[in-house]
C-alpha cells in the first residue's frame, strides 16, 4: 500500500448543497480545487483545497487520546459517496466546521504534544502497515500540520464553509 494523505476541500453553502445532492459533481468540483491549489501554493488559511500528508494518522492519535474534540477534524463527519480512496469521502456540515475550528484554534499543540505515542501511529482499519507513518512522529511536522489544519477549519469556519474530508 502507497503512502495515504489526508485532503480537504472546502465548500461553500451552495456548493455543499450541491455536493449533497450530486456526489459525482462533488468530486469533479474538488478535483478542480485540488489542481488550482497545487498551483497556487496557497497558505492553509486562504486555501479551498488542503492537504496534511500523510502526517494524519499520528495527529489524529493525538486527538483522539486528547479525548474533547467535539467533532472529528481528521476522519469525522457524515459521507458524501462511495469510497474514492482508502475511506468514503466524507464532510463536516458549517456547524461542525465551526466546532472543529474552536477546538483546534483554542487548543495549542503544545497542550496535546506530550500525547504522541509513538507507537500508535495510525488506525488500523485504514491503515495497515504503520511502518509507513514513522517519520510522521516528529514533533516539529505534527505541530506545523497542527498549525495548519486549525488555520484551515478557522477560515472555512469564518466563512461558514463546510469542508469535505479524503483519505487518498
Amino acid at each position: 500500500m502507497g503512502m495515504i494523505h489526508c485532503e480537504y476541500a472546502r465548500l461553500a453553502a451552495d456548493d455543499f448543497d450541491k455536493a449533497r445532492t450530486d456526489p459525482t459533481w462533488a468530486l469533479e468540483h474538488i478535483d478542480e480545487l485540488a489542481g488550482e491549489w497545487v498551483q497556487m501554493d496557497l497558505p492553509a488559511q486562504e486555501a479551498r483545497y488542503f492537504s496534511i500528508g500523510t502526517v494524519w494518522g499520528p495527529l489524529h492519535n493525538v486527538l483522539r487520546v486528547h479525548g474533547e474534540m467535539p467533532v472529528d477534524p481528521v476522519q469525522g463527519g457524515a459521507a458524501l459517496g462511495a469510497a474514492e480512496g482508502i475511506t468514503p469521502v466524507r464532510y463536516l456540515g458549517p456547524e461542525d466546521v465551526e466546532k472543529a475550528a474552536a477546538f483546534l484554534v483554542g487548543t495549542s499543540f503544545d497542550t496535546l504534544a506530550p500525547l504522541a505515542d509513538a507507537t500508535r501511529l495510525c488506525d488500523e482499519d485504514v491503515c495497515p502497515d504503520p511502518s509507513e507513518h514513522a517519520a510522521e512522529t516528529d514533533a516539529e511536522r505534527l505541530a506545523q500540520a497542527y498549525g495548519e489544519l486549525a488555520a484551515f477549519y478557522g477560515a472555512a469556519a469564518e466563512a461558514g464553509d463546510a469542508v469535505v474530508l479524503m483519505l487518498n
